[in-house]
């Protein structure tokens, strides 16, 4: 079975490829009856599809083609009544596509959609199954009875009345819900409620009660329902289990079989009951019976079965029935009786039979002879007239065991055979006991037991409970706590009576009683306690002892053992016990199973031995003894017998070995030992499901050894395998794999069960065929008989002419036939020079083997050596193409039809192009091969040969194929579900369709990420945990002919708002103040203003306050809410909370306003005077920069810059003059550094760039205050700073920047905290650092540089003003000079750039305007990583300053996560620093492009550096921008230089 279910269900459906691959055998391909208007539901259950699409289709028969309507969930059909129901599984257990089921739903059926639907997966090779939907209109009436038809038993048909038998299924424990079932009606009508899966288990009791113990076989095998369904015409039903036999198909034979059984039900009788056979003699038994319990008044005959038992079960052995007896009698369940026979039998049975209650036999009383072996009958076969109920059956065999049944029959037919009863004749020696028995001789009473109630009287015992319970030996097992302690001061007393001065302490101990208990059997207790509460479940042995003890029960009986064991069953013998046998009533036997969880004894009533133990497991370990019982109870136990049963296994391999050893054949057919579970006829399913697709490729060799080269065509002919699956029974597949798994994968336990039985019956094939002599007249022809040649009959020689086209058919039967008995046969009178085919068959009884291997002769003379000239197999048949594309083929064939079944089989491919001249050769074991790297739209011709130890094959039929043309791929847009509703955080699935031949390589990209990559034509991807950037999905598909194509689909996934705005912002009493927020969301949210978050009160819209809720206007899902309040009171400070909502959450974010108590204590006057702005214009400078007073003074043009210096404070306005307006050459000034040419800025963006300063001032910090070292050890510091004296609680965080002196390469931390570990640094090395403090709106200035050393305290230096105090007079004089020579360079250097600009200016109108990624992008402080670990944070030290150090793994690496976002590219744009403008990973260094400044560059307008043992301190710098950054610097050329 395994061969053909592997076949089929496994490597069949699979399709012949690797394992793994999807599986569609448990679809359901019932046809589909539906109702014109009602919704049709067309199911497939596909196993392992992976990543593979499931595809619906409809053929379409006009068109002869195949019309999608669904791939995946999705629906590709514009008819919107077909929809797919599936069931994904949780994204937890895999990314593809989840559940099994896929179900077709075509709402309101028309009967244009009837036809066949095609549930395919588009796996390699492609998988099918195939549904068909019927429509029916409802108008249809059911066809009228058939008047001409004859009414059954003579007389008028009537319809078969309802048939419900719940009662019956409910007094047989089924289960409720399954009660559906039990109404023939519900059955046929469909309405049954469960599915009948759920109900498996209760089958076995619902088909005996729908059988209601009627005999439907008769009417079953009229209605032609095949022997191996018949199962339930006789009330049994074949559990469907993980044995492959149990898998056989019924289905088309549902409403004859239930049809017999409605009407059998009405008319048959029901089994006789109470039946009993009693041992009359050693050569007799007496059988009666009661009248049956429905149709007993019409009874014509009972038909008494007698079975003498060989093995235990023998009417399990025989699934077809209890045949035809020796002496003719009726045979039950083996079809109609014959009438006459039935006359005969019914003539005899009135003398044969006995009246009720007679017990002589009549002069027809059957006997049975046993003068002879030979004639010594197995069954017994009477027939009773139906007016008795007993009869005697005589000349039996002296002990041995018979099975008895009884059948009641009627004019319609009978009843299923009663309750089986086993019974044994008697022994000779037994046998006159048995006579005296019944003559009269009664057993002797048991001696009397003691008055221990007298005793416990005469003892002064008035207690009624205690006279009960305590002095009635018999009631002693009944005693409870309560009747101790109520009877307790007459312990001592009961228990001595009880004893009856007798120490039963002895047998107790034997008992197992623990030693409290021992005081109760000796009868010398004297008080009682709670320790002796613990006896209470020991009194029933207690008692026992008593009753041993007083002399009144027998003694064990003796001389026990046990016979005759088989698998199931033995028998166990003993003689009477030595004392009071003559009192013995009956025998308790007692016997377990050893080993097991189940080791409880069973126990069994006998009058007699011996006794039969029935029901044991095979090959197991069991143990009896035997107790005798009197009336006062058992006695004392025998010797207890250990024994084991015959294993089952152990018969069935040496019944196997006398007839076909499959898994022998495997092995000789080199069948792969994982495959080797599947070499039997009762693999499991579970192996099969298992190994189906390792072992597809070696189903062949399976399916051979399966039917072991025999013909088992008539067996499934019988047992309803329909014709197209013939072959299969052979052994061989004639068609394509995929119809013949359609056809007769439901089948399979049918052929599994023919292979099975025709091994035992069917003769093998032949071996070794061979010619020993060829002449011009004729040939002889020699062989070897099949391996069990006991059962053969004769040989039928198979020959016929054959020419160039008959000589390569496979044919099994010839034109000339010749019948032989020897294993040689003589052919003369052929024509000579002809051609001629032979081969040879073996016959028997049962049906024939398969034909032998093929021999081609040519008659003409011919010298032969040794054996002769050898047959060979038949050639590979049904050559095909499986699949094909443009650069590959895969071709498929059959193996030889003639084979020996354990023959090992090599094929030898050939093929070419039709161009070649030259054959290639492949040689392989399979059945199928794949062409590769072949030409496109080329024609190949391909045929096989088979190659055995005995030659080769004639060469298969000739294939000729050809490659596919060309076609580069064609993608289309990505389908995404659900369309319009994908949510962040959940799922989506896409599917990528890409046509074009050869198969193309699809990958899916999203948002420019390569996620998934499959050569395919149908991709479908689901995705989980969706983020809001994968919004840009794209199909690309390539095929290595034409141009790639890419599709590409925008989708809008939705989400839950997020808020971001600034935590503090400060204004005076009378300023105007804007409080904003940022919000992403999708869909669009409804946003508001809270005054009070508790309370939700809302901020109203006029007076001093403008709402304005701002639409996006590039970035879909970015919007604008901002609270403008005009002329600031001091009760508007508090917090505001921004709200936002949609359908998917909401989000909640505060900002605050605080009121400033002074006005700003900036004195830009100071700060003029610190610059040297002339005389003239200081009037420029009070507490805030007045340009309008000096901006028509031409001598205060070249003090601009000191005079933006002042009025910056020391941050970086850039961000909000470049949303100004203000072009990149003036972007300096918002920082306070100098510009080469600064009439044009005066004279156009001075008051934009103030409107900055004067908006800034309240809302970006200044630089951090006292920043210093500390020593930790000697490759670590920390760093510390105080906040910034300027607005301090608008700093939301630091920027440290750091070095090893000399390096080239900055490194950057940000953190919250106001200090930084530094780790991993150079013991002695000279290290510099800067801080700055910024927010989402900018930056500071850095602060002063420091310079430390670590592993010294001591060099540590904080100013610049202490390292000039160390330097020499001549070392600054020469570092002056050197500054003003790098200064000249530099101008020219300025004057050449500002020119080349210019060129490139002219080069970049466009006008052409992109997003600045630093100015233009306001950062979200809820993105911000701070470095973790110390509260302070840690980073690690570069090595050697090189710009490729980075900080050490661990601390370092965690204290720098997230620098190059947010945060970190607002910072970077007012740092002046070597840093590019986005960013980088925590501790990378960013390589510096510009030279050290000199000396004489160091004036105040620029950040403070310093210069330290002669050498100057390289300032950060930065340098021009790279084209890619120019091409982003924003409108009109304004943009930023890159930071480094």
């Amino acid at each position: 079975m395994l061969l053909w279910l592997q076949a089929t269900l496994t490597a069949l459906a699979v399709g012949l490829a690797a394992g793994g691959l999807p599986s569609v055998r448990d679809s359901l391909t019932h046809p589909v009856h539906v109702y014109e208007g009602d919704d049709a539901l067309v199911t497939c259950v596909v196993r392992d599809a992976g990543d593979n699409t499931v595809l619906w289709k409809k053929e379409d028969r006009e068109r002869h083609s195949l019309r999608v309507l669904t791939a995946g969930e999705a629906r590709v059909t514009a008819d919107r009544r077909f929809d797919v129901l599936h069931d994904a599984v949780p994204p937890e257990e895999k990314i593809s596509s989840g559940g099994d089921v896929w179900v077709l739903v075509v709402k309101e059926a028309k009967p244009s959609d009837a036809g066949i639907y095609v549930c395919e997966v588009n796996s390699n090779p492609v998988v099918r199954s195939f549904h068909k939907l019927s429509v029916l209109s409802r108008a249809l009436q059911p066809p009228p009875e058939n008047g001409s038809a004859p009414a059954p038993f003579g007389g008028e048909r009537e319809a078969p009345r309802r048939h419900n038998y719940t009662t019956c299924c409910a007094q047989r424990n089924v289960s409720q819900s399954c009660f559906g079932f039990c109404d023939i009606q519900s059955i046929l009508d469909g309405n049954t409620g469960t599915d009948p899966e759920r109900c498996e288990a209760d089958f076995p009791a619902i088909v005996a009660c729908m059988a209601d113990g009627r005999n439907h076989v008769p009417c079953c095998a009229k209605q032609r329902v095949p022997d191996i369904c018949q199962d339930v015409c006789r009330g049994e039903y074949t559990v469907i289990t993980d044995n492959i036999k149990t898998h056989f198909s019924c289905a088309a034979y549902t409403e004859p079989t239930l049809a017999c059984i409605a009407q059998g039900v009405e008319l048959l009788p029901s089994p006789p009951e109470d039946v009993e056979a009693e041992p009359l003699t050693e050569h007799s038994l007496n059988v009666s019976w009661a009248v049956p319990r429905a149709a007993g008044h019409a009874i014509t005959s009972y038909v008494v079965n007698v079975t003498l038992l060989r093995i235990f079960d023998e009417d399990d052995e025989d699934p077809e029935g209890l045949e035809d007896g020796p002496d003719g009698g009726y045979a039950f369940g083996a079809g109609d009786p014959d009438p006459e026979q039935e006359e005969e039998e019914e003539g005899g049975g009135e003398e044969d039979g006995e009246a009720e209650g007679e017990m002589e036999p009549s002069e027809g009383t059957l006997s049975l002879s046993t003068e002879s072996p030979v004639e010594v009958q197995i069954t017994h076969n009477l027939t009773i007239p139906g007016t008795y109920s007993s009869t005697i059956v005589n000349d039996l065999q002296p002990y041995a065991m018979y099975e008895v049944r009884v059948v009641a029959r009627n004019l319609h037919g009978e009843s299923l055979p009663s309750f089986a009863v086993r019974t044994t004749t008697l022994a000779p020696a037994a046998s006159a006991a048995a006579a005296a028995t019944a003559a009269g001789d009664a057993a002797r009473a048991p001696p009397p037991l003691p008055d221990v109630r007298q005793c416990c009287v005469s003892r002064g015992i008035t207690q009624t409970t205690c006279l009960d319970k305590l002095c009635e030996p018999a009631a002693a097992a009944l005693v409870q706590v309560p009747d101790l302690m109520v009877c307790a001061p007459w312990a001592g007393e009961t228990f001595a009576c009880l004893a009856n001065g007798v120490d039963h302490s002895p047998c107790c101990r034997a008992r197992g009683l623990p030693h409290p208990c021992l005081d109760l059997c000796a009868g010398n207790l004297t008080q009682i306690d709670f320790s002796y509460f613990s006896c209470l479940k020991h009194m029933t042995s207690y008692t026992s002892c008593l009753l041993q003890g007083y002399g009144v029960l027998a003694s064990a009986p003796r001389r026990v053992h046990v016979s005759t064991v088989d698998t199931t069953f033995a028998l166990v013998h003993w003689a009477p016990p030595a004392a009071l046998a003559e009192s013995v009533r009956e025998y308790a036997v007692r016997w377990r199973p050893l080993a097991t969880y189940d080791n409880e004894y069973r126990a069994a009533a006998a009058r007699r031995q011996p006794f039969v133990l029935e029901g044991l497991r095979p090959g197991a370990d069991y143990e009896v003894y035997v107790e005798a019982v009197n009336a006062h109870g058992p006695g004392a136990p025998s010797a207890r017998i250990v024994f084991r049963t015959e294993s089952e296994v152990e018969e069935r391999e040496e019944a196997a070995s006398l007839f076909h050893n499959v898994t022998a054949c495997c092995v000789e057919a080199a069948l792969s030992g994982v495959c080797m579970p599947l070499c039997s006829y009762d693999a499991s399913m579970a192996d099969v499901k298992a190994l189906a697709g390792v072992c597809a490729g070696e189903l062949h060799k399976l399916l051979r050894c399966g039917a072991g080269g025999r013909d088992h065509a008539p067996c499934c002919a019988r047992r309803g395998v329909p014709p197209t699956c013939a072959p299969v029974c052979a052994g061989v597949l004639a068609g394509p794999v995929a119809a013949a798994v359609a056809a007769c994968a439901p089948y399979v336990g049918n052929i599994v069960q023919c292979f099975e039985e025709g091994a035992g019956l069917l003769p093998g094939p032949v071996e070794e065929l061979h010619a020993t002599r060829v002449d011009d007249e004729g040939t002889t022809l020699q062989w070897e008989p099949p391996r069990d040649a006991s059962n053969v009959t004769y040989y039928e020689v198979h020959y016929q002419k054959a020419d160039n086209t008959s000589m390569h058919e496979t044919l099994s039967r010839l034109q000339n036939r010749l019948n032989v008995t020897a294993t040689t046969a003589e052919l003369q009178g052929l024509e000579a020079g002809s051609l001629y085919t032979f081969f040879v068959v073996s016959h028997n009884a049962h049906g024939s083997s398969l034909p032998s291997a093929v021999l081609l002769l040519n008659i003409t003379h011919t010298e032969t050596s040794g054996r002769g000239i050898a047959a060979v197999t038949s050639p590979p048949h049904s050559l095909a193409v499986a699949s094909h594309s443009a650069t590959w083929l895969t071709v498929a064939w059959q193996p030889p039809e003639f084979s020996l079944p354990s023959e090992h089989i090599t094929y030898r491919l050939l093929w070419k192009s039709a161009a070649d001249a030259d054959l290639q050769l492949v040689v392989t074991s399979v059945t199928s091969h794949m062409l590769e790297k072949l030409q496109p739209n080329t024609q190949y011709i391909v045929y096989v040969v088979a190659v055995t130890d005995k030659g080769s094959s004639l060469p298969s039929e000739t294939l000729i194929a050809w490659t596919d043309p060309a076609y580069p791929a064609f993608v289309e847009a990505p389908t995404v579900h659900p369309i319009n509703l994908v949510t962040e955080g959940g799922s989506m699935t896409v599917l990528c369709i890409a046509m074009g031949t050869p198969t193309p390589t699809i990958s899916l990209y999203i948002s420019g990420r390569l996620v998934r990559q499959e050569v395919t034509r149908h991709m479908v991807t689901v995705v989980h945990n969706v983020t809001r950037d994968m919004d840009q999905i794209a199909c690309y598909g390539d095929n290595g002919y034409g141009t790639p194509m890419q599709a590409s689909r925008k989708i809008v996934i939705s989400h839950p708002p997020h808020i971001t705005a600034s935590v503090i912002t400060m204004a005076a009493p009378g300023d105007s103040v804007a409080l904003e927020c940022r919000v992403e969301a999708q869909p669009e949210p409804k946003m508001m203003f809270w005054k009070d978050h508790s309370g939700r009160v809302p901020v109203i819209q006029g007076g001093r306050h403008d709402i304005r809720l701002l639409a996006p206007e590039k970035d879909e899902g970015e919007y604008v809410m901002r609270l403008t309040i005009h002329k600031v009171e001091r009760t508007d400070a508090g917090d505001y909370f921004c709200h936002a909502e949609n359908a998917f959450g909401s989000a909640t974010r505060p900002v605050s306003l605080r009121i400033r108590s002074a006005a700003a204590a900036t004195n830009v006057t100071a700060c003029c005077a610190e610059q040297n702005v002339a005389a003239a214009c200081m009037d420029a400078c009070s507490f805030y920069l007045d340009v309008e007073a000096v901006i028509d003074r031409p001598a205060c043009i070249g003090d601009f810059d000191k005079l933006m210096k002042c009025a910056a404070d020391g941050a970086d306005h850039r961000g909000c003059c470049a949303k100004g307006g203000v072009p990149r050459r003036c972007l300096d000034w918002c920082r306070g550094e100098p510009l080469l040419n600064s009439k044009l800025c005066v004279l156009q963006h001075t008051k934009t760039i103030l409107a900055c300063f004067h908006e800034g001032r309240d809302r970006l910090p200044g630089p951090p205050l006292d920043v210093r070292v500390e020593h930790v050890d000697a490759h670590t510091v920390r760093l510390l700073w105080d906040p910034p004296a300027k607005n301090p609680a608008a700093a939301e965080m630091y920027r440290v920047l750091w070095r090893q002196r000399g390096a080239r390469a900055w490194f950057k931390n940000d953190t919250r905290a106001a200090s930084l570990r530094l780790t991993a640094l150079k013991e002695g090395a000279a290290y510099e650092c800067a801080v700055s403090a910024g927010n989402r709106l900018g930056t500071s200035a850095l602060s002063a540089l420091v310079l430390f050393t670590p592993g010294s305290r001591d060099k540590y230096i904080t100013s610049a003003a202490s390292v000039d105090a160390e330097g020499s007079p001549a070392g600054v004089a020469v570092g002056a000079g050197l500054a003003v020579v790098a200064l000249v360079a530099l101008a020219a250097a300025a004057v050449w750039y500002v020119r080349r600009r210019r060129l490139l200016g002219r080069k970049s109108s466009g006008g052409v305007a992109f997003e600045n990624p630093s100015y233009l992008r306001e950062m979200n402080m809820d993105h911000i990583q701070v470095p973790s670990g110390q509260p302070d944070g840690s980073v690690g030290g570069g090595a050697g300053g090189r710009a490729a150090g980075a900080p050490a793994a661990g601390a370092g690496a965690a204290a720098g996560a997230g620098a190059g976002t947010g945060l970190g590219a607002s910072l970077g744009m007012g740092l002046g620093l070597g840093l590019a403008p986005n960013g980088g990973p925590a501790g990378s260094a960013v390589s510096s492009g510009s030279p050290t400044l000199s000396a004489a560059h160091l004036e105040a307008l620029h950040v403070p550096h310093v210069a330290h043992m002669g050498r100057v301190a390289a300032a950060p710098a930065e340098v021009t921008p790279s084209l890619h950054e120019e091409l982003k610097l924003g409108k009109g050329g304004a943009g930023f230089k890159r930071l480094k």
